[in-house]
């Protein structure tokens, strides 16, 4: 569980962007999984995005009218578990304690009944890379703690986490915290470094 941590402007989105396809470089390559990554938008690119690769945003990124049940069967879609899926999310929503929320409407919910929903989402979906931007930046400090303890438990469980966070809190749980700003002073050998890292760890 990696954070990306710096002001605003720094790059801790570009960051994401680039892990999750959505950006291409302006140089050098980006590596995935121990391979060069595919182009975004590509066809490779779209495989990687349903099976490898996952998403947590600040804003939640739910289907405000759609019930809990009905976001959850989405993340489903392309999952290899093929037992029922009323119990699986009966059993995800009761990991991120939201027992029996099956029919409540996303809007109903508080900030971080949404967001447990979308890290329970991420369980569902599969995916190895979870890339998480600013997950807890608009909850309060119960909330806050609760998420990232959720995310732990994602870490656990084998899945890769980074993300970005202007909260040190956050940050300080993390294994490993990288401070943006402080890779532009060292931009030349960062970058001739990076062609030979691999985001997955």
């Amino acid at each position: 569980m990696v954070a990306f941590t710096g002001p605003s402007g720094s790059g801790k989105s570009t960051i994401l962007n680039l892990a999750g396809l959505l950006d291409s470089p302006d140089a050098g390559e980006v590596r995935l999984f121990g391979t060069t990554a595919p182009r975004p938008r590509s066809r490779d690119a779209t495989l990687f995005l349903r099976h490898r690769l996952g998403y947590l945003f600040q804003n939640f990124a739910l289907i405000d009218s759609a019930t809990v049940r009905e976001n959850l069967k989405v993340a489903l879609t392309y999952s290899s578990d093929r037992s029922d899926h009323a119990k699986q999310i009966a059993r995800i929503l009761e990991r991120v304690g939201l027992p029996g929320y099956e029919n409540r409407r996303v809007y109903s919910l508080s900030g971080g009944e949404q967001q447990r929903v979308a890290i329970a989402r991420l369980w569902l979906k599969p995916c190895e890379l979870v890339l998480a931007d600013e997950p807890t930046g608009s909850l309060d400090e119960n909330n806050r703690d609760e998420i990232v303890k959720l995310l732990r438990e994602m870490s656990a469980d084998g899945r890769t986490i980074l993300l970005a966070t202007h909260d040190l809190r956050v940050a300080e749980i993390c294994t490993r915290t990288v401070e943006v700003a402080s890779l532009r002073k060292h931009e030349g050998t960062s970058n001739q470094d990076a062609g030979h890292e691999d985001a997955h760890s």
